[in-house]
């Protein structure tokens, strides 16, 4: 089972020097995230044959990512629909880079009354409406859609992510850290038994956080072993269902020592536990 791994781009950066301190790192990919104030996709276009010579210069592969705040689920249809074009503009932009794979999130901001029924369910339907037509524009790409896990399954309930996957035709993006935030406890077994890996599960996210409420912040992007999640048992957990391919850490500090720290950390800890890297 081979682990690959890379580091998100910070979007107030250059894009081409991002891609060079992410190679420095010694990372094995980007997750270029198609995203303001410096990396949307006009930004992108235009620095495009300069991150291209980058990338092959540095043999770096590049994994898409999209802002978390696009509403696929908005409840009006048209701001809906200008959502999705930004999404499907996102999607053109990194085929042009021959990437493999994009995240999009289900991200719901409307307000509460919206989260009940019978209106829950209608924003369940145009999200899925949503990711369908992202995701054709990405297949017609050579790129597949997937979706990322906002919590432990309190904003969405687990039988809701697997409409999305399913109805959509899209795979599934399992962020860890996610996972640990509106739960008594992290439990990666009620995603990995229903998205398994080389099937459903297509990419990890990793951070640590010491658990709490997504909607109130507690979403901390740490170093990992900083915060409380039991990383020996999260990655043999992953080894046991079969997980290979990448995972990007997403450790966001303004002194990138510790983003590499958690790279060794991670690699050691992969290899200790018999998963080649």
């Amino acid at each position: 089972m081979k682990m690959i791994f890379g580091a998100m781009n910070d979007p107030s950066r250059d894009i081409v020097e991002e891609v060079r301190s992410t190679a420095s790192l010694g990372f094995d990919y980007m997750d270029l995230t198609v995203e303001g104030p410096r990396s949307l996709a006009k930004d992108i276009m235009d620095r495009l044959t300069a991150i291209k010579d980058e990338v092959s210069c540095y043999d770096l592969q590049i994994v898409g990512h999209t802002a978390w705040f696009l509403e696929l689920a908005h409840p009006y249809e048209r701001i809906r629909k200008v959502f999705v074009e930004e999404a499907l503009e996102a999607v053109d932009i990194l085929a042009k880079l021959d990437v493999e794979k994009v995240t999009f999130h289900p991200f719901l901001l409307a307000s509460s009354i919206y989260r009940r029924q019978p209106y829950r369910s209608k924003l369940l339907e145009a999200l899925i409406e949503s990711l369908r037509e992202v995701g054709r524009r990405a297949l017609d790409n050579g790129m597949r859609v997937v979706v990322e896990n906002m919590d432990g399954g309190r904003m969405w309930r687990i039988d809701e992510y697997v409409r999305m996957v399913d109805e959509a035709d899209v795979g599934f993006h399992l962020d860890v850290a996610h996972a640990n935030l509106d739960v008594e406890s992290l439990d990666l077994a009620v995603f990995l038994d229903r998205f398994r890996p080389g099937d459903k599960l297509l990419h990890i996210h990793i951070s640590d956080n010491i658990g709490g409420s997504a909607s109130k912040g507690w979403d901390l992007h740490l170093p990992i072993g900083v915060g409380s999640i039991d990383w020996d048992e999260v990655f043999k957990t992953l080894r046991s269902y079969g997980y290979s391919g990448t995972v990007t850490l997403e450790v966001f500090s303004k002194d990138r020592d510790y983003l590499k720290m958690s790279l060794d950390k991670v690699r050691s800890l992969a290899s200790r536990i018999g998963w080649i890297v």
